[in-house]
């Protein structure tokens, strides 16, 4: 068993100026608050082998999975498969906030990116 307090985790920052905090790594699990700020937007990708969940804990934004776009908020939950290419804007005030899981754990060497 191992315990972990989210709020001692420390964050870092993607290549798209988001703010990450990986809250757990299995080897077939990650768990992730990913929190984007005003302006900034995800690259458009996709996962070869992975499939990834999103609850949005708070701000306001949009998701594109396969070319179809909606809006999202607070306790929308998004469910991306394998093979789906999908980004994320943050729109309005505030920080887009994101609990993500990823099955298989998150590996970048599966992710392309599209854009």
């Amino acid at each position: 068993m191992h315990l972990t307090n989210c709020n001692s985790v420390e964050p870092f920052t993607g290549d798209d100026g988001s703010i990450i905090r990986e809250f757990a790594r299995l080897p077939g699990h990650t768990l992730a608050e990913i929190r984007h700020p005003a302006g900034t937007a995800s690259r458009e990708h996709y996962h070869t082998l992975a499939e990834e969940v999103y609850l949005v804990l708070d701000g306001r934004g949009d998701v594109r999975i396969d070319g179809e776009t909606l809006p999202i908020g607070p306790g929308d939950l998004i469910e991306i498969v394998a093979g789906q290419r999908h980004k994320l804007w943050q729109r309005g005030g505030g920080d887009l906030v994101l609990l993500v899981t990823c099955v298989p754990a998150y590996d970048p060497r599966e992710v392309v990116f599209t854009e």
